[in-house]
């Protein structure tokens, strides 16, 4: 018994360090401008980035973008929308380069040209798929309503149980408090998490 109980403890532990690892890389990290996090939500840049896939982005100097790179930049016409797409040539160079893109999965290339303005653009590195899943369910208010009201009264539960059923046995305080704090913190985590998740085109 005392054993599944630790196991539980520290699969509770595993959780909360990975809740606060995502809230630093996706939450807390774009912050810094060192890079962003974007949710691609069409499937537009397949096979490489299908929806639902989490992509990150480091800034680069706009005079060194080339063919090949793929940006994040909002389009120059109709909604004016924010897009992830590859760059296929470059009309014009310079510090405000104009390029022509084109989604991976599409025939053709994009209808316009856009002007990057600005010193730096968005440039993708990495793209994570079937990730942006998650934060686009934190995003929900059904999502959010469920880690507001309904895990802290299970986390309670979980305390006052805990203390209710405790032994005179030593019991090292570490592995007795793990699950309700590790809990909490995965709670903040997702909490803050969710609120940082942003949705971008492809």
């Amino acid at each position: 018994m005392r054993t599944t109980k630790t196991i539980m403890r520290l699969l509770a532990a595993g959780f909360a360090v990975s809740a606060l690892l995502l809230l630093l890389v996706v939450g807390i990290g774009p912050r810094t401008g060192r890079y962003q996090t974007a949710t691609v939500l069409t499937g537009s840049m397949r096979p490489a980035m299908p929806e639902g896939s989490v992509v990150l982005a480091t800034p680069m100097a706009a005079r060194d973008v080339r063919v090949g790179d793929v940006i994040t930049y909002r389009i120059p016409v109709e909604d004016r929308r924010i897009v992830t797409h590859r760059v296929v040539e470059v009309v014009r160079d310079g510090d405000r380069p104009v390029v022509r893109t084109k989604g991976d999965a599409n025939k053709d290339p994009d209808t316009w040209v856009a002007e990057l303005t600005g010193a730096t653009v968005w440039k993708v590195r990495v793209a994570v798929p079937k990730a942006g899943y998650l934060f686009e369910w934190l995003r929900r208010p059904q999502a959010r309503q469920l880690l507001v009201f309904v895990v802290p009264l299970l986390l309670a539960f979980l305390l006052l149980r805990d203390i209710w059923r405790r032994t005179p046995d030593p019991v090292p305080v570490e592995v007795a408090t793990a699950s309700p704090v590790a809990g909490a913190v995965a709670l903040v985590a997702l909490l803050s998490l969710g609120a940082a998740a942003r949705g971008r085109r492809g």
